[in-house]
């Protein structure tokens, strides 16, 4: 994975003058990108920029949903080739602009995407390959990053007082919990790839009862889960850049905060028979909590390397369904890492938080082992670890 990322900052106008996009335009698409925009042209030809590879590479359609812009957004999206373009008469926000963009679309599936985003290459691959190589998908989230180079969210959590939060947010990206395929409750609707249709072949639409904004997706993704029985995955090798608060303006806070907490309350009422249930509750983010969307025992494993007979034993085993965490002494043969962690395996070791210091193998361990049923480690020294530490606590 590349967690080396600078600072990013979006191209200039001056470039798009000199650089006309065109993006490949096919009759029957697979996918349809939908993309609300309001003002701020220049994130607009930046994110569609950032998707020409993945549309070169795919059969996809791109609908650019022009909310009323009041800046030169449709001056400029109509020297874009290879989009189609709706306007509205009236500003709609991001919700409705969702609904008419799905059924203007004509994919077998539908990425719901800010237009304040950059996407790394071949995100659609990864996501898609989620949806081809594992059963029972309902809908996929990306690897979202701040454009300062920290984590934004790995997925996101949902709490039984209607409360959510996003896992790994303000992370290094150095941080390997969010770096594995795994089932979450919700992923954030700047990107989100779903089906057009639910299984009952009636069309995807966000529920207008959280007008004007917020919960809209997670309760699509709600929906998605308990309503028919799918699950929702992160997808951590599909990443993008995100800059927060520019898709419809930097919000009032206060305004801000009066819709999420109306929403909230709004979501709490849908839901009410499900979030009062098992696996919810009002824990905060910790191990244990992170862990509630897996069946059965919950193991971490405690290892100086990856070995053949460890490898063994995990892959017999959907560990998307059944919790196997590895803990490393280090990242050595981050190659064949990689290859388990897409494979839905948690393979942590020490790394460097943002902060510039070192999180340690035992420290990883203090903040892990109590959202495990078992340890099994066959190393000497981590077993006198926990014979010392039984007696200390």
């Amino acid at each position: 994975m590349n967690t080396n990322i600078k600072t990013i900052k979006p191209k200039p106008l001056a470039f798009f003058e000199s650089n006309p996009l065109t993006l490949k335009r096919v009759s029957r698409p697979k996918v349809s990108i939908i993309i609300p925009v309001y003002n701020h042209i220049v994130y607009t030809l930046n994110c569609l920029y950032s998707i020409k590879e993945d549309c070169e590479q795919n059969d996809v359609e791109v609908i650019v949903i022009n909310d009323c812009s009041t800046d030169d957004t449709l001056e400029r999206l109509d020297t874009v080739d290879g989009i189609t373009v709706i306007t509205n008469e009236e500003n709609l926000g991001f919700l409705k602009n969702i609904n008419k963009g799905i059924k203007a679309s004509q994919g077998d599936y539908v990425l719901l995407l800010n237009n304040d985003v950059i996407v790394e290459p071949h995100l659609l691959e990864e996501m898609l390959a989620v949806f081809e190589n594992r059963k029972n998908v309902g809908g996929v989230g990306a690897m979202g990053i701040h454009p300062s180079g920290v984590l934004l969210e790995a997925g996101a959590t949902i709490y039984s007082d209607g409360g959510v939060d996003n896992i790994g947010r303000e992370n290094s990206l150095e941080n390997p919990k969010n770096h594995f395929l795994k089932k979450v409750d919700y992923c954030s609707g700047y990107c989100l790839l779903i089906k057009r249709f639910f299984p009952d072949k009636t069309l995807v639409q966000l529920d207008e009862f959280f007008l004007p904004a917020y919960y809209e997706e997670t309760d699509l993704c709600m929906q998605i889960r308990h309503t028919y029985g799918l699950d929702i995955y992160y997808q951590p090798f599909a990443k993008l850049i995100h800059f927060e608060s520019i898709s419809y303006g930097k919000e009032v806070t206060d305004k801000k905060r009066q819709l999420v907490a109306k929403n909230k309350i709004n979501f709490y009422k849908k839901w009410k028979n499900v979030l009062d249930k098992a696996p919810y509750d009002k824990t905060r983010l910790n191990q244990k909590y992170l862990n509630k969307n897996y069946i059965g025992e919950k193991v971490l494993v405690l290892e100086d390397a990856l070995t053949p007979k460890l490898l063994a034993e995990i892959k017999a085993k959907d560990c998307t369904v059944h919790k196997v965490a590895i803990l490393l002494k280090d990242k050595a043969n981050i190659k064949n890492i990689k290859k388990w962690q897409r494979h839905g395996v948690e393979i942590v070791y020490p790394y460097v938080s943002k902060e510039n210091k070192t999180i340690s193998f035992l420290k990883i361990i203090s903040f892990m082992a109590p959202g495990f049923d078992r340890i099994e480690t066959k190393s000497i020294i981590n077993k006198f670890y926990f014979y010392l530490k039984s007696f200390i606590e």
